[in-house]
């Protein structure tokens, strides 16, 4: 059983209105028909900055879940880059750049996502001495509520192009469903890019596009990419959340044991890339060891960084048509569709999850254990130095 219900991240979503300032949720897609594509195939919409929600109060310095970095090695010089920064989120500011949501979860986890405000008094963002920026859940044990976490969107609204996320942690184990990923309005005709997610113990990291009907990949795609596309109950190579009841087109990598959860963690991090350009999306995962030179000195060269994570090629998909006027999103949710699912909480030998967490915890359902066992989520949170946004007048 894949993960059919697993996207969630689809019912309502939060943008900010660039003509007034403003933030209101805007209908999903059971709610309203979704409206037509209205970018063409060479369309290219960079940047439009969207308003903030509210002004972030100043980054308070508490060194939360700060760890140790290794140094880079060496890697191909960087030479003429066709890509160049735009913007750079990271630092004391970093949480001026999103907005935060404070509705209900749309894939029906156990979480309460707060507002800046109550994020910052109540500790569940922080800006640690690295300067890295924290995101992490309250650990309150035997809660009779849902658990507070944050969830936040970018308020740069962008059509292709490159982003860069370095991340030292990520929050992982039973109950979790962390992700990094971004989406457009009328979901899913504006197209969703899953860029890390996961559940519970996993320990492989699944890359999913999310669009309209009519996005397929080619069915020899697995040999332009380190990844293997998932089975599930749909076809694979269908990126129509219509058609494969939310399915998707994801690609999971069995070949890295870095690129998610504990192990992710454990090496420190690494940078996540990924391109949308006119020959589709591409993702590349870096170790904190392997961070090529060209990526440290802000002149990224993709064409030198080998085989992709996940490759999602344009033959049969435009990457303008099926995606456009994105926002990057982290969030952290808590059992819900995919984590809280009983078939994935009792059962293992799924994404390198070796035993099921209704073993490892001695609890039946998700539910029970993230509101009995907040201790548990300690280590449940998100470091992240920056995410880089690049342009490319040739390229995009």
């Amino acid at each position: 059983m894949m993960a059919a219900n697993k996207n969630g991240k689809r019912l309502v979503r939060r943008r900010s209105n660039v003509c007034n300032g403003t933030s209101t949720p805007i209908a999903s897609a059971s709610e309203s028909s979704s409206a037509s594509a209205s970018a063409s195939a060479s369309a290219s919409i960079w940047p439009t900055s969207a308003a903030s929600e509210s002004p972030s109060p100043s980054a308070t310095n508490n060194n939360n879940g700060a760890s140790a970095s290794a140094s880079p090695s060496p890697s191909a010089s960087a030479g003429s880059s066709p890509w160049t920064l735009v913007d750079t989120w990271s630092g004391s500011n970093f949480f001026d750049n999103w907005n935060f949501w404070s509705w209900a979860d749309p894939t029906h986890g156990d979480v309460d996502y707060v507002d800046v405000g109550t994020a910052w008094n109540n500790g569940l963002i922080s800006i640690n001495d690295q300067g890295d920026a924290i995101m992490r859940l309250e650990t309150t044990n035997n809660l009779n509520r849902s658990r507070q976490s944050v969830r936040i969107h970018g308020n740069l609204v962008w059509t292709g192009g490159l982003v860069l996320m370095d991340a030292r942690h990520m929050p992982y184990g039973c109950g979790t469903w962390p992700a990094w990923w971004q989406n457009g309005p009328n979901w899913p005709t504006g197209g969703e890019i899953d860029i890390i997610e996961g559940v519970n113990g996993f320990t492989q990291n699944q890359v999913s596009l999310h669009t309209a009907p009519g996005c397929y990949m080619p069915t020899d795609s697995n040999n332009f990419q380190k990844g293997t596309y998932t089975t599930g109950d749909y076809d694979s190579y269908d990126c129509s959340s219509a058609d494969t009841a939310n399915q998707g087109c994801g690609v999971r990598d069995q070949v890295d044991p870095n690129t998610y959860g504990q192990q992710f963690n454990t090496i420190g991090g690494g940078v996540y890339a990924m391109s949308w350009a006119l020959d589709g999306i591409n993702v590349w995962f870096f170790p904190r060891s392997q961070i090529p030179n060209d990526i440290l000195n802000d002149a990224p060269l993709p064409s030198t960084w080998g085989t992709p994570m996940a490759s999602f090629s344009s033959d049969s998909c435009s990457p303008y048509q099926y995606f456009y006027d994105h926002y990057n999103i982290f969030d952290t949710t808590l059992c819900g569709d995919w984590a809280g699912s009983d078939w994935v909480w009792q059962n293992a030998g799924y994404a390198g999850q070796d035993q099921s967490c209704a073993a490892l915890t001695g609890y039946s359902n998700c539910v029970d254990y993230v509101r009995a066992q907040g201790s548990a989520f300690q280590d449940s949170f998100w470091q992240v130095s920056y995410v880089k946004y690049f342009n490319s007048t040739t390229l995009v």
